[in-house]
């Protein structure tokens, strides 16, 4: 991203950490967030779900609103990158979720669990 694209808006995002395809919440699943363009590197966030397997809705810097309504404009969008750590499942990592301007997104992230008696090196 370069400077003609500066971050100046705010858009928001939630992980909802499930396994079984989606059908069973993980409480208590660690969910990191980072930026990962040039301009919003520094953004870092380290949260915990609910019992709804939900993260709470965090607050993360967007392009403007106005680069959607503009052909060839820059991207309307950031990217973050997520990653999921949940005792007795396989680590996640999510690269590039987009996050929009005054959106409230819903990034799903669905966990696999470990094989008994698997163990991962990290």
């Amino acid at each position: 991203m370069n400077g003609n694209n500066a971050l100046s808006e705010i858009g928001y995002l939630t992980v909802r950490v499930t396994t079984a395809l989606g059908a069973i919440p993980l409480e208590n699943a660690a969910v990191t967030v980072r930026g990962n363009e040039s301009a919003n590197e520094n953004v870092l966030y380290s949260l915990s779900t609910n019992s709804d397997g939900l993260t709470e809705r965090i607050s993360l810097p967007a392009p403007p609103k106005s680069n959607s309504e503009t052909p060839n404009a820059q991207k309307p969008y950031a990217t973050y990158s997520v990653d999921v750590f949940a005792d007795g499942y396989v680590p996640l990592h999510l690269s590039n979720v987009p996050v929009f301007s005054s959106i409230i997104s819903i990034q799903p992230a669905i966990m696999i669990p470990l094989i008994e008696g698997e163990n991962l090196r990290r």
